[in-house]
């Protein structure tokens, strides 16, 4: 081997090793200034679900996070465990009603939800995860 590549390989052994030092705890900020919090996931989840006559209503309701890192909640909505899911609401607090009086999509029959969390920050919102999809049975 010639000492041109013994040279390359000993200069790209010591920047690989070098930068193996660096604290990258929050890929979001690389830079570790500690200004971007990830929301806490979603826990605690319980539902009720009612109907009465042609009203039917989905209420959702979980564990509130820590107001340092979460300033809301978005609820998904699909119709299987593995369908994709749609945005079907946004809330400052730990409780969501889907009801058929504004979303008359909602039939008798059953839907998984999902509940996420998001910090608010000046370039926009930040998503934490998405909890595991729960079944809900709408009478």
């Amino acid at each position: 081997m010639s000492s041109r590549w013994l040279i390359v390989i000993i200069i790209l052994f010591a920047c690989f090793f070098s930068s193996c030092d660096l604290k990258r705890s929050n890929p979001l900020d690389p830079n570790g200034e500690g200004d971007i919090v990830i929301p806490d996931p979603v826990t605690g989840i319980s539902y009720t679900a009612t109907a009465d006559q042609d009203l039917r209503v989905v209420t959702i309701r979980w564990v509130a996070n820590s107001p340092y890192n979460t300033d809301g909640y978005y609820v998904y909505r699909g119709i299987g465990y593995n369908s994709s899911f749609a945005l079907v609401g946004t809330v400052t607090i730990n409780e969501f009603t889907h009801s058929s009086a504004n979303d008359p999509s909602i039939q008798p029959g059953y839907y998984w939800y999902r509940v996420s969390a998001y910090k608010v920050y000046p370039e926009g919102k930040l998503e934490g995860r998405r909890s595991e999809p729960f079944s809900v049975k709408v009478p």
